[in-house]
């Protein structure tokens, strides 16, 4: 009992994680239909930062916003020159133009930061353990789990509950209609944009913890934001959590069932919801007029 309890806690932990990332490219890509492929970028970015804050002996709490305002101000820049030029464009422009960023920033941070892993140097009280029905659990991803469902419901409230998340929506909707009102659209479009890439660095200064940061965490981390997005449904938020919750207990119990088919099984579940639901496990209604 208290195994499989521990591998719960796992699960949901690696969870977390897929949520903080998914949800900043699903920002992107659900409510400003743009198609950034340079988020797991931002996610490395965010790893490095918060490596380095740390070795230099600073406290580890301000690793977290310094890795958002990294990260943000990386996504702030790119807003203003040049995904602002592409808002409007195909998909497949996107593509090619956020693709090729993201092969260029690959390259800038192995020059950069080395190709090395690294690990953070955690402080002793995120190194210690809680034991779980007697057996340890790794505190830091307790930790994990804390921040990272805090963190999701206030972006939640953000996107769901409040003015800015709204006209956000309406600027998607109608674009045109929006600046009717006299509201700066490009104003509101850099604000999301900093801010999807501010959670994508956040991320990777908590997963570092787990994970470590190497050349081609930056592809990894892409991909699997790429599943939870699709598979939870474009442009809802409970249904970026679904997926992150089935991917992350999927990913994490065929690693200790099956570990030579984990992947394997990871994809095929994967493909199996998008079989059985191809516009995502939860959509928004919409109604034809």
């Amino acid at each position: 009992m208290a195994y499989y309890l521990v591998q719960t806690l796992n699960a949901l932990s690696f969870s977390v994680l897929l949520l903080l990332t998914g949800l900043g490219l699903s920002l992107v890509l659900s409510l400003m239909n743009f198609v950034n492929l340079t988020h797991g970028a931002f996610y490395l970015l965010g790893g490095y930062v918060g490596i380095y804050w740390l070795a230099a002996g600073w406290p580890w709490w301000l690793s977290l916003p310094a890795a958002f305002v990294a990260a943000g101000v990386a996504g702030w820049l790119l807003d203003r020159y040049p995904f602002g030029r592409f808002y409007g464009r195909t998909h497949l422009m996107q593509v090619l133009l956020t693709y090729g960023l993201s092969i260029i920033f690959a390259d800038l941070m192995r020059w950069g930061f080395g190709a090395d892993t690294l690990s953070p140097a955690l402080p002793d009280w995120l190194r210690g353990v809680a034991f779980v029905l007697g057996m340890p659990f790794p505190l830091y991803r307790l930790v994990l789990i804390v921040l990272g469902v805090a963190l999701a419901g206030l972006l939640w409230w953000l996107v769901e509950r409040t003015l800015w998340g709204t006209i956000v929506r309406a600027c998607v909707a109608d674009r045109g209609i929006v600046e009717t009102l006299c509201i700066d659209t490009r104003r509101v479009f850099a604000f999301a944009m900093a801010l999807a890439a501010g959670l994508g660095g956040l991320g990777g200064a908590l997963g570092v913890g787990m994970q470590s940061a190497y050349p081609g965490l930056d592809e990894e981390t892409l991909l699997q934001a790429l599943m939870v997005v699709v598979v939870g449904g474009l442009g809802n938020f409970s249904g970026t959590v679904l997926s992150a919750l089935v991917l992350g207990f999927v990913t994490t119990f065929s690693r200790v069932w099956w570990p030579e088919f984990a992947s394997f099984a990871s994809l095929g579940v994967m493909a199996a919801l998008l079989l059985w639901r191809p516009q995502g496990l939860m959509t928004r209604e919409v109604r034809t007029v």
